[in-house]
């Protein structure tokens, strides 16, 4: 089954724009790192999202360092970007973020973070503990089956299951 080529003009649909555009700013992204790792170059990728949000990406240098270099770079060679007060803007701008970014991992919230982050270990590890009881079910001998109860526990996740594939089907 080949692709169906698509024709290059404004998505009308916002959610299917949105899809879109998550997926091919993945793409893109990837395809830049490609880019810094076999040619060895220097890349810096600044998108926004149509809702504002900015999605960014640089190799080896930071952004601000790749912005700083075009911006010392002599005009004639730039290309079609001249406005060098609006790159001077957005790498000032790019600069106090990562100030702030900074100022903000101080060493108290870094330790509420790490406890935050921890909690959530300690959640997710009890959630794949309780799917992997349920997985066993599927997988278990019905040999090690002793008592009637058992036998009614594990109907009553297998009719779980079979109702739960049954409304993603639907």
């Amino acid at each position: 089954m080949g692709r169906v080529k698509l024709q290059i003009k404004r998505i009308e649909n916002t959610t299917n724009r949105q899809v879109t555009f998550s997926k091919r700013r993945n793409g893109l992204i990837k395809k830049a790192y490609e880019l810094s790792v076999l040619c060895d170059v220097d890349v810096a990728l600044i998108m926004f999202s149509p809702s504002g949000r900015v999605s960014h990406f640089s190799g080896n240098k930071s952004i601000e360092e790749i912005l700083a270099r075009y911006v010392n770079h002599p005009e004639h060679e730039r290309g079609r970007l001249h406005n060098q007060v609006n790159l001077r803007r957005v790498l000032g701008k790019l600069k106090g973020e990562a100030d702030r970014t900074y100022k903000e991992a101080s060493p108290a919230s870094t330790d509420s973070q790490l406890e935050e982050i921890q909690q959530e270990i300690l959640s997710c590890k009890s959630q794949m503990e309780d799917m992997e009881n349920r997985l066993r079910i599927f997988e278990g001998d019905p040999l090690e089956i002793t008592t009637l109860y058992e036998v009614e526990f594990r109907e009553q996740i297998l009719k779980e299951t079979l109702r739960r594939v049954h409304l993603r089907k639907v």
